[in-house]
């Protein structure tokens, strides 16, 4: 009776070398044994074979998955870059937009000024005429007479309640009128 062989401890070589010698000359047992280990081994590959075969599909379903995730990725990132250039333009019209109006505020306000200054030279120029305007209306008055008379007159005509009355024309009346009633003594 023959030992076992030891198929697995052999090399590639002598595995083939060992094969041949008991194909050629072998006994029944060696080449019973041969076959069982050829079997084994024929299973043991088919089982590498199968997960090898499996590891690739799952692979290539893992390398499907990470390509559609690169490209919703990447279309996310293209989308994103849109948004951010398009809010980007909408930022720069804005500021546009506020700079515009800062620069027409401040031209606003430099017609302002200037309506403001040409304002306040009316106002000085209508007070001169103010403060002229009394003696004016006592023009020609030269007794006391005349004086109240022109008084009642101007009352009249100036007074808040009629239509064409004003308030400050008849402080002026009045206060010219009290200058020139201590000047004439009435």
């Amino acid at each position: 009776m023959t030992s076992t062989i030891d198929f697995e401890a052999l090399t590639e070589e002598e595995l083939k070398q060992r094969e041949e010698e008991i194909i050629g000359s072998g006994s029944e047992d060696e080449l019973h044994e041969l076959r069982c280990w050829l079997f084994r081994e024929s299973v043991r590959l088919d089982g590498k074979e199968r997960d090898i075969n499996e590891m690739t599909e799952r692979f290539e379903t893992e390398r499907r998955q990470f390509r559609e995730e690169m490209r919703s990725l990447n279309d996310q990132m293209e989308r994103d870059r849109r948004l951010l250039r398009q809010e980007n333009e909408l930022f720069d019209k804005r500021l546009s937009v506020l700079k515009n109006g800062f620069d027409q505020l401040a031209a606003d306000k430099r017609r302002l000024e200037q309506d403001r200054m040409m304002l306040e030279a009316e106002r000085e120029v209508v007070e001169r005429a103010r403060l002229g305007c009394g003696e004016f209306l006592f023009r020609g008055v030269c007794d006391s007479w005349s004086l109240r008379k022109r008084y009642r007159d101007l009352i009249k005509i100036f007074h808040p309640d009629n239509a064409g009355g004003d308030h400050e024309i008849i402080q002026m009346i009045n206060q010219e009128y009290a200058e020139l009633t201590s000047e004439y003594g009435a």
